[in-house]
């Protein structure tokens, strides 16, 4: 058994039982035994914790019948604070999907504790003025060496969520990008394919080595001719008229492998262009924390299309990775996602 929940984890940890029971005033909690054991406390800390919330009104005691929730988390209820930096580049504004900060949101406010969200392109001090009762940071985005150093010196429990470069020392909860841009080459290879073109995103853009390593991988195993115009890099500028100009050069290659974000843009030049094509067309990554109803349209409209895709989200995965080391100092570790083939895509 680990060390046991200070007072203040403890009544996190109540708040955190009572959200994954999905408790509405007037439920029941457990019986003490069994929250001693699910929290890992002294009866003298647990009942510290439940004291504290009766006196905040959220729970009511009765002896001889238990403890009833009596409302649910409110703002002044709340304690301690989980920070979420969304790092863009000077310049490149970028955003985590908003079903994912609606999650994350929802998930630390119903445990008793405040989400607050910040976008910023470096460290400054407003940073450090927001981290003053931090419990936790949650770290997305473009993150440098020097960004990374000065919010490492806070020496606040903090997980990076996405992929990016590796930081001694800071875990990460990851897709494997690489894997997922093999896993749909041999896919599209063992469907016939030999001349195959991966669309890529900027060669700055971190997760566009993984694709162009994994999609070379799989080609030179089976000693297919990936040369230079195999890959091919886009910016974030103009895609349409890029694509307008590149799709008619590669018209005769068996399949087409497009990053997700450039495989939007194609969809649009292929409807104003007409373009009528006969090839295999493969996704890497799709993700479910970037999935929405307006892009599930989009990829339905090409139904031949597989995808390599990532069940589980990363938002979530850190979101709960985060929550169990402040509750009860679970050493967190570095995760990373492993992707499935899709062919087709069903309603989220």
């Amino acid at each position: 058994m680990g060390r046991q929940l200070k007072y203040d984890q403890a009544r996190l940890a109540v708040l955190n039982v009572i959200a994954e029971d999905r408790l509405r005033p007037g439920d029941k909690l457990a019986p003490e035994r069994q929250l001693i054991s699910r929290m890992n406390c002294s009866m003298i800390t647990l009942r510290k914790a439940l004291e504290s919330l009766e006196r905040e009104g959220m729970l009511e005691r009765s002896v001889g019948r238990g403890t009833f929730l009596k409302r649910c988390v409110t703002n002044n209820s709340r304690s301690g604070k989980i920070l979420f930096l969304n790092v863009n580049r000077p310049g490149d504004l970028s955003y985590p999907p908003p079903r994912a900060r609606e999650y994350m949101q929802f998930y630390f406010n119903e445990r008793g504790m405040e989400f607050q969200y910040l976008q910023v392109s470096s460290f400054s001090n407003e940073i450090v003025k927001e981290a003053e009762d931090v419990l936790g940071i949650l770290l997305y985005g473009w993150l440098s060496d020097d960004f990374m150093k000065s919010i490492a010196s806070l020496k606040i429990p903090m997980i990076i969520v996405g992929n990016s470069r590796h930081f001694s020392g800071i875990p990460q909860v990851e897709l494997d990008i690489k894997a997922c841009a093999e896993l749909v080459t041999e896919d599209l290879i063992r469907g016939g394919a030999r001349r195959i073109v991966l669309f890529n995103s900027a060669p700055d853009y971190y997760p566009s080595y993984d694709l162009e390593s994994g999609f070379r991988k799989a080609m030179k195993r089976h000693g297919l001719n990936e040369n230079a115009e195999s890959v091919i890099f886009m910016t974030d500028g103009n895609r349409g008229k890029e694509l307008d100009r590149l799709i008619p050069a590669y018209m005769e290659y068996d399949a087409m492998i497009f990053e997700l974000g450039i495989y939007y843009s194609f969809l649009a030049a292929s409807r104003i262009n007409h373009w009528n094509l006969n090839q295999k067309i493969g996704i890497s990554p799709l993700s479910i924390d970037f999935i929405d109803q307006w892009n599930c349209d989009l990829v339905r409209a090409s139904p031949d299309t597989i995808f390599g895709r990532f069940r589980q989200s990363i938002f979530e995965i850190a979101s709960n990775m985060l929550l169990e080391y402040i509750l009860s100092s679970r050493e967190m570790k570095t995760i990373r996602l492993k992707p499935e083939i899709d062919h087709g895509l069903e309603e989220e």
